[in-house]
């Protein structure tokens, strides 16, 4: 059952086996596995159970309903807005598709590193290659690229780089484009499309509109989630809900897993908890290309450049390129100037073509609690992520030129507009800073790192809580570095190592 608990009685009071925190493709895995198996779950979600019907692929509508903040969430000093879902199906409801498994490279560096000996490479693989087949993940077939994807694929060949297409879990689809406002044709085989039925089909219990504020723990082991009713896009308490469960499975995302444990007064020994935060810190240029690219037609992010990233530890190749274009109300929002040039440049927007470089970053944000409901990120990019940044906006305009653009368009706030190529290397002299250039983010993770120390680390290679029985974690906060690509696949991967540990532990 899908309860809103907004009609819920004030001061209610749940019983369950499991209590998991979040419905994203963390959450949601493990809820629908310890259903399966018999256990009585309760899902809280803060969010609201949004159907493909009412996706209305306005921006207006429904970017308030599927981002926390609508989407302007900030790091504490304005530097990095930090895009993040919510919804029952949480992120996946406005991802966009991309799988992509964890380079067995890096996976081994954790292994190694972090005392992770169940996570070999090839357990790993045994995972992928079960969520893949669960999700319906193909590659998108060349003839499917739209031109903005071609654009990117045309200046890799001119240049010589390497790239290639992009794998997406979607069947059915129309290529509208609209991805990132949720997909009204239910072509998304999402967490809410491939997860929730069998959850609720299970006997599982998921409540809308009730966030969790804190755990309650005794004795050495949890004891329950004490949880507020929110109303409204930006939620407002409007009552309280307790939930008595022996076993409890936060898995509230990369900024809201830590900043529960962290008001709730989790024990933690090494200290990790929220200190090791990674972004995938982001920069974009726009090219102006002379015929019209409509990029907002089709499939968004089919294809990739992978010249400037090897995940090899210490390597400083550190950068993932691929396209993103936003609707017309983000793209005015980001893009700088005011009157006349402003819409100019608006005035192009049928014919610009957008890439984003993403970091792999080495930078440890902090994720700390602000009151009962909110949280703060404390995110400032350490100087070889600002410098590799920098780079992004070079190896982004020379691909853009390469590929025939007119004109490339770098929005610094002292608005960059390049028209010779010779221009590009002038690049990696823009200062990274809050003050000079809006940096973006969409992959928070990395903030409760697995380990196999409990000395070190709070959680072990199962997601089980070092030092509190009956708490587990299932989200992105369990990757101990950056990845260097699109999460999801491996969330969804982690989910169901997770569940199955948890079932078994009995």
């Amino acid at each position: 059952m899908i309860h809103d608990a907004r009609s819920l009685r004030p001061g209610g009071r749940l019983r369950c086996d499991l209590c998991v925190i979040g419905s994203g493709p963390g959450g949601a895995t493990v809820a629908t596995l310890a259903a399966e198996a018999g256990l009585k779950v309760v899902v809280l979600e803060p969010g609201a159970f949004i159907t493909p019907g009412q996706m209305t692929q306005r921006e207006e509508q429904m970017l308030p309903r599927l981002l926390w903040q609508a989407g302007a969430r900030m790091t504490r000093d304005h530097g990095t807005r930090i895009h993040q879902g919510k919804g029952v199906g949480g992120s996946s409801l406005h991802n966009l598709n991309l799988c992509k498994r964890i380079d067995p490279v890096l996976l081994e560096h954790w292994r190694t590193t972090r005392g992770l000996e169940p996570l070999t490479t090839a357990a790993w693989a045994a995972l992928y290659t079960e969520v893949e087949a669960l999700l319906s993940v193909s590659t998108v077939p060349e003839s499917a690229w739209n031109r903005h994807n071609q654009i990117l694929r045309d200046g890799c060949a001119a240049l010589g780089w390497r790239g290639g297409g992009l794998a997406h879990n979607r069947t059915g689809c129309l290529g509208s484009g609209f991805c990132e406002l949720g997909c009204a044709f239910d072509a998304k085989n999402n967490a809410a499309k491939v997860l929730v039925p069998r959850l609720v089909r299970a006997g599982g219990t998921i409540v809308t509109h009730a966030q969790a504020v804190r755990l309650v723990t005794a004795g050495g082991r949890v004891r329950g989630v004490e949880a507020v009713l929110v109303d409204g896009d930006d939620p407002q308490r409007i009552g309280r809900l307790e939930i008595e469960a022996p076993r409890v499975c936060v898995s509230a995302s990369a900024t809201g897993t830590p900043a529960l444990l962290l008001r709730s007064g989790v024990l933690d020994p090494g200290g990790e908890t929220g200190r090791r935060l990674r972004l995938h810190p982001a920069v974009v240029v726009a090219g102006d290309f002379d015929t019209p690219v409509r990029a907002w037609e089709g499939i968004p992010q089919t294809y990739e450049c992978s010249e400037h990233l090897d995940l090899t530890p210490g390597s400083d190749r550190r950068l993932w390129i691929v396209p993103a274009f936003g609707h017309p109300m983000g793209v005015a929002t980001m893009l700088p100037g005011h009157g006349p040039v402003h819409a100019e440049l608006m005035g192009r927007f049928a014919h610009m073509a957008v890439l984003v470089a993403m970091l792999h970053d080495e930078t440890a944000g902090v994720v700390e609690p602000d009151g009962e409901l909110g949280l703060s990120v404390d995110y400032r990019p350490i100087a070889a992520d600002r410098r590799a940044l920098a780079e992004g906006l070079k190896h982004c305009a020379r691909l853009l030129f390469a590929a025939g653009a007119r004109r490339v368009v770098v929005p610094t706030y002292d608005l960059r507009i390049l028209t010779r190529p010779e221009e590009v290397d002038g690049l990696v002299e823009v200062a990274i800073r809050p003050d000079t250039i809006s940096l973006s983010a969409v992959h928070p993770m990395g903030s409760v790192p697995m380990g196999g120390d409990p000395r070190h680390s709070a959680v072990d290679a199962f997601g089980r809580h070092h030092h509190v029985a009956g708490l587990w974690i299932s989200d992105g906060s369990l990757f101990p570095t950056s990845i260097g690509g699109p999460p999801q696949l491996s969330i969804y991967a982690l989910g169901l190592h997770v569940g199955r540990a948890l079932v078994a532990a009995g």
